[in-house]
């Protein structure tokens, strides 16, 4: 069921240039709202969650949210505990890498709404995907300040019609179960037949047109179209393989079978050897015994599911790699000519070398039978 509006509840923070103001707000000080506070800029995903914390997978990460913030001002679990339900910040929120965590840190310590003077796209529509709001409107700060209930409108402006029913009904996932339900569909495809790339001929073929009956295919797409195209080839790493089940059991069930798992690959590749190379500055953390978790999740979820696992190399009692690495792997024995493949890699385009339509994506996207995409 898509939502009408929404009431933002908790504190607003923002995220100064001034860290006497920012340390003051984390020890329980609210401000008023002043269009002239100098905000911080180009807060990057690793800022949010630093590479060590993506270890975690799941609502632990509340605890980390903020930490990798210049100037070390915000500490561990402060956000999470500072009641906060809007944060506030500078230009370029979300750039950096594409690593689903940091959104998912900000939504689980209580934040609902994320504003700033312009957002990247990736985090963006990371934030979309697990139903954490985002907005450059900073008049809407005045209005939640007031206890006014803010029309979800609000946050659709400018969204493809896919993007914007994915915010209406709160996320990827909810989005999902009610088109598989037959509840809501993307618009059709009306785009008349004409000279297409490859890219855009693969992506016509796979079209979603019927998520109930599974039909596929439309004669043509053009820059700009929005739909759901059946995915070939998909496949996942260790470093996000957790954090994807974790989303698709608090969202589906635990109960809950992957779709297709013929289609469906992990691998263990990312961490094989994390061993030799953690800090021991990292090891008094826990954090090895963390990392090891990772393999340990990705393993249960693999034989549960019924899902072909690419696991580690032992020789003589002794490690010695992985069976495959992920991207290499693909191009090598599993993906073909004229097929869509999507990965929890950033490598996955090599799969073009093929002549595939290959992208990487993120946790809740992978695991949904049909991947959202816009033609290019």
């Amino acid at each position: 069921m898509s939502l009408d509006s929404v009431k933002i509840k908790g504190r607003v923070l923002y995220l100064t240039e001034d860290s006497t103001l920012l340390d003051a707000q984390l020890g329980g000080k609210n401000l008023p709202y002043d269009a002239d506070r100098a905000l911080i800029g180009n807060i990057s995903t690793d800022e949010l969650t630093p590479g060590w914390v993506c270890y975690y997978y799941d609502e632990t990460l509340a605890r980390y949210c903020l930490v990798g913030l210049r100037g070390g001002t915000v500490k561990r679990d402060q956000i999470k505990d500072g009641g906060f339900g809007v944060i506030v910040s500078g230009i370029s929120k979300g750039c950096g890498s594409s690593r689903e965590t940091a959104p998912y840190s900000e939504l689980k310590a209580g934040v609902q709404l994320v504003i700033a003077k312009s957002i990247e796209k990736i985090y963006r529509q990371n934030a979309q995907n697990i139903g954490l709001l985002t907005s450059t409107d900073f008049g809407l700060i005045v209005r939640i300040e007031k206890g006014e209930a803010i029309p979800v409108s609000e946050f659709t402006k400018g969204l493809d019609p896919i993007s914007a029913s994915i915010v209406e009904h709160g996320g990827l996932f909810a989005y999902n179960r009610a088109r598989l339900k037959g509840e809501t569909n993307p618009p059709a495809i009306t785009t008349a037949a004409r000279p297409m790339t490859l890219s855009e001929k693969i992506l016509a073929a796979h079209v979603i047109r019927d998520a109930r009956t599974g039909v596929t295919g439309v004669p043509a797409v053009k820059p700009g179209d929005a739909f759901f195209a059946r995915t070939d080839v998909r496949f996942s790493h260790e470093y996000v393989t957790p954090m994807a089940e974790s989303l698709f059991v608090a969202e589906m069930g635990k109960d809950a079978t992957v779709t297709d798992p013929a289609s469906v690959w992990a691998f263990r590749d990312h961490l094989t050897f994390l061993d030799l190379v953690m800090p021991k500055a990292h090891r008094d953390m826990g954090l090895k015994e963390q990392a090891e978790k990772l393999a340990t999740v990705q393993e249960d979820f693999t034989k549960r599911q019924g899902v072909k696992l690419y696991g580690e190399v032992h020789r003589d009692g002794k490690l010695v790699g992985s069976e495959a690495i992920c991207h290499n792997k693909v191009i090598e024995e599993i993906a073909l000519p004229g097929q869509l493949v999507a990965g929890t890699d950033s490598h996955t385009c090599m799969a073009g070398a093929l002549g595939c339509f290959a992208f990487g994506v993120g946790s809740p996207t992978w695991r949904t039978p049909g991947t959202r995409r816009t033609s290019a």
